[in-house]
């Protein structure tokens, strides 16, 4: 049953505003990193401590980027009309799954089918000549 012009308002204001978090948390980041940059200074304890900071504030904040792409990709299919059609098979994505995931792109089934597909080539590629050029990983 295709998803119904509330239920549709309902899921684009919830990816707004999750979308509006994720930037403004972002921002604060920066600003925190920026700051702390700034404050650089002390012994080499003090500079690792820095290092470590940046490091966690560059893995949050690439999640968070990634979050914000998948947010910005189910925008703009409601501005094409596809929001809430699986990408795999074209079928609708029930209601719930959206309310629970509003950046989904796959019904259930097609993302477990998915998820199969990657796991059998991973064992797959687990059983490989070793002798392949390993640098490419």
């Amino acid at each position: 049953m295709p998803l119904k012009k509330k239920q549709l308002e309902e899921l684009k204001q919830m990816l707004l505003d999750e979308r509006k978090k994720i930037i403004e948390h972002l921002y604060k980041l920066k600003n925190e990193s920026e700051l702390e940059i700034s404050d650089i200074g002390g012994d080499n304890a003090d500079i690792a401590t820095l290092e470590i900071s940046q490091k966690a504030f560059h893995k949050l904040g690439s999640r968070e980027r990634k979050l914000l792409k998948k947010i910005d990709h189910a925008l703009a299919k409601f501005e094409n009309g596809t929001y809430g059609i699986c990408e795999l098979t074209g079928e609708e994505i029930p209601y719930e799954r959206l309310k629970a995931r509003p950046v989904a792109q796959y019904t259930v089934e097609a993302k477990e089918e998915l998820e199969r597909k990657e796991r059998g080539f991973r064992d797959v590629s687990d059983f490989e000549d070793d002798s392949f050029d390993n640098d490419l990983d």
